[in-house]
């Protein structure tokens, strides 16, 4: 489905006005239940600009029945596909998500219920036992999970896969249940822990890549059997495939250790020139992005950049924030971000080909990672407004899965042409060359924090309805000075404000344009009140 700019335009324009914040409450999908979800069609987002292009926004629900979350995307063919927590496929590529004809290899659910029945004294937190990731190799699909095996009373990550019988679209495929073959699982199997939560499946990491050799990368995560919610630590163990980045053999299942000292790894890709990268959580700030190279351990939990939740030191650990032994991250997010999935962009953009592109789930926020000589040069923050579980590029689309059970699908968009709108009106007006040169430089620093159109964005609110509008009414945190000001913004009232914004609304944050031409002055209100009133 194909979405205008004016009706992006049109959504923000209200949310603006209204006041009303675009978050992961406020999308077509939130909060909804199986009944709910499976009605709702694809629904428009506001644009979001980011320096270098403009993301147009559409949003997919999907239906859920067990609370819970976790999932994953891959594409077959042209289309789109996303697996939730429960194992569930939906074909995500047109304007609702479509159920398909897929069961998942059997993750012991029922038997681990069974089991707590049985064992009242454990707590199984349901909501974090889950399917962890999915990808399509040649012919076959790649499931990895969190596997409760039932005559052992234990639990282990397991990778599976099962053939898709040349199926080029996701409507031709059908898997059943006993389709599917176990190619690995991590060892030791665990027994699930009598204090806290029996298994933290939420630290299980589970994600990976599958090279061309037809080798799988697995990022295995610790459960969190770290030292600090068990007294063992299995990411320092060399018996343990756990806290490790695995290379895996996809027809025989033999394994080789990559690295260790990992705990919670969310995302792994690697990139054009064979780099593999990671990102992993860390705890009360210390989240990470790291090379991975051979043989190196990366020193969980003995260093982190970041603290315990009770923010005490790590139990045992060798430093206190500095992590001055082992492999160091090449970037770590203080506070955490709750780092979440990774991948490299392709084809996508000019601008963008070829940076990492990783979603968080508490900063609600994409991270566009630009790697050079091992370091990188800048972290571009997307706000996005969903907790993004999941990013994966399909075709000239990104695609985000979300913890709010919906799809946003993230397509190049122009940009508002309110900026070239405001600048082309100079020659409109009656200046000399003198003042129109003056009048462009205001225009000029008003763009280094605002917006001209309607869509937010930049660090101060847009431009485009500012004039006639209540003062302090759009979606922005204002000065205690602008939100005691009473009125609307008249030309009077922007004359008054530019001319001098510290004495119109004391402790402003708005700095003195010093605007000494009273013709200029007059010239940026006419351009603000046809940026409120230009045609579509």
């Amino acid at each position: 489905m194909k979405v205008k700019l004016t009706t992006l335009i049109a959504v923000a324009a209200i949310a603006i006005a209204t006041g009303v914040v675009i978050s992961g409450a406020n999308l077509p999908f939130a909060g909804k239940s199986e009944d709910e979800t499976t009605d709702n069609a694809q629904a428009a987002l506001p644009q979001i600009e980011t320096i270098f292009v403009a993301l147009d926004q559409t949003a997919v629900p999907v239906p859920i029945g067990r609370s819970g979350s976790g999932g994953a995307l891959t594409s077959l063919g042209n289309d789109l596909i996303v697996m939730n927590h429960e194992g569930r496929f939906f074909d995500v590529s047109g304007d609702a998500a479509i159920p398909l004809e897929i069961i998942p290899p059997d993750n012991g659910w029922d038997e681990m219920l069974a089991f707590e029945e049985a064992n009242p004294a454990y707590n199984f937190a349901h909501f974090y036992f889950r399917y962890n990731d999915l990808d399509v190799f040649e012919d076959q699909l790649i499931v990895s999970f969190t596997e409760w095996v039932a005559d052992q009373e234990c639990y282990r990550t397991t990778v599976a896969t099962a053939p898709l019988a040349g199926a080029s679209d996701a409507k031709s495929v059908s898997i059943a249940e006993d389709d599917w073959r176990i190619v690995f699982a991590t060892q030791p199997c665990l027994a699930p822990q009598t204090e806290g939560r029996a298994i933290q499946g939420h630290m299980a990491g589970g994600r990976f890549r599958v090279t061309d050799d037809a080798t799988l990368y697995l990022a295995a995560g610790d459960y969190a059997i770290d030292g600090t919610y068990s007294p063992i630590v299995l990411s320092q163990d060399p018996d343990a495939t756990y806290g490790k980045v695995l290379a895996i053999d996809l027809e025989t299942g033999a394994f080789e250790t990559v690295s260790q000292g990992h705990s919670n790894m969310q995302g792994i890709v690697i990139d054009r020139q064979d780099n593999i990268y990671a990102v992993e959580h860390g705890r009360r700030g210390g989240d990470e992005l790291n090379q991975i190279e051979a043989g190196k351990d990366y020193g969980w939990p003995q260093v982190s950049l970041g603290t315990r939740y009770n923010r005490l030191p790590l139990q045992g650990t060798l430093d206190y924030g500095r992590h001055p032994v082992f492999e160091a991250p090449v970037y770590s997010w203080l506070p955490s971000v709750a780092i979440s999935s990774l991948t490299q962009i392709d084809g996508f953009h000019p601008a963008w080909d070829g940076d990492l592109l990783a979603g968080s789930l508490a900063e609600q926020t994409l991270f566009r990672i630009r790697m050079r000589d091992g370091r990188v040069l800048f972290n571009e923050r997307i706000k996005i407004g969903a907790r993004i579980r999941y990013v994966h590029q399909h075709g000239d689309q990104i695609a985000l899965w979300t913890d709010q059970k919906g799809v946003i699908l993230l397509t190049r968009g122009a940009f508002d042409a309110s900026a070239q709108f405001a600048y082309d009106k100079i020659a409109e007006l009656d200046l000399t060359e003198r003042q129109a040169g003056q009048t462009e430089l205001v225009l000029d620093q008003c763009a280094e924090c605002h917006n001209f159109g309607v869509v937010a964005g930049g660090n101060a609110p847009p431009l485009g309805l500012v004039f006639g509008a209540d003062i302090a009414s759009a979606a922005f945190a204002y000065s205690d000075g602008l939100l005691n000001a009473s009125g609307t913004w008249t030309r009077e009232a922007l004359t008054a404000y530019l001319e001098d914004p510290n004495g119109f609304a004391a402790g402003t944050s708005m700095p003195n344009p010093e605007i000494g031409d009273p013709a200029v002055l007059g010239a940026v209100v006419d351009i603000l009140e046809a940026l409120r009133y230009q045609p579509e």
